[in-house]
């Protein structure tokens, strides 16, 4: 039997999770305003399927693994903050290079690679995937069906689907590549050094 009081309960700590700033967030901003709308959805669509990985694991005995592997933990967290601080350094290498053209077929071909960056930056991020094991599993019944923990899944990709959708779609307007083109520079020498920030402060904490 679905408990949809538990799937809503789920979804407001989601929720939260998702909207806070992190390297997701900076992926999906730099790729709406950088690049084509198209590209800016799929890695909408890579980032949403890690989320739902997660949870997946999460529900279904990633906190097991956690605390029976905790080196496993540690290597995955060291190999992401250096996947950070690597995208970083890449921004900050192309900051003064010339803007490509934006839009049409030539970009839609980049679909496959902007899902796998999508992929690829969600999965260097370990508290991502601490956060489902711990705090959003930790507001799921003990007892929940697995109608229930299904739901909870599906309810994961949806929201991170709409969230970065959202700014990816917000961003991707011609407008924002306008602004972007002007300040491009700055644009990319912040979400840089950012995201290096963010890959040392991982490595280190």
């Amino acid at each position: 039997m679905l408990d949809t009081t538990a799937v809503l309960s789920a979804a407001v700590v989601c929720l939260a999770g998702v909207v806070s700033p992190g390297p997701n967030f900076v992926a999906v901003t730099h790729r709406a305003i950088s690049s084509s709308r198209v590209e800016a959805i799929a890695m909408v669509v890579g980032i949403s399927t890690v989320n739902a990985l997660w949870a997946a694991m999460a529900l279904f005995g990633l906190n097991v693994l956690m605390t029976s592997l905790p080196y496993l933990l540690c290597s995955i967290k060291l190999m992401g903050a250096a996947y950070l601080v690597w995208f970083g350094i890449q921004l900050l290498k192309r900051s003064g290079q010339p803007l490509k053209a934006r839009g049409g077929s030539a970009r839609a071909s980049s679909f496959p690679s902007a899902l796998r960056d999508g992929i690829a930056t969600n999965l260097a991020n370990p508290k991502s995937m601490a956060f489902y094991a711990s705090v959003f599993s930790g507001a799921v019944p003990a007892d929940a069906s697995l109608k229930t923990l299904l739901a909870m899944v599906a309810m994961v990709a949806v929201l991170a689907v709409l969230w970065y959708g959202s700014v990816a779609l917000l961003l991707s307007a011609d407008r924002m590549a306008d602004w972007y083109r002007h300040g491009k520079r700055t644009v990319e020498r912040i979400c840089g050094l950012f995201l290096i920030f963010l890959g040392g402060r991982q490595a280190l904490f």
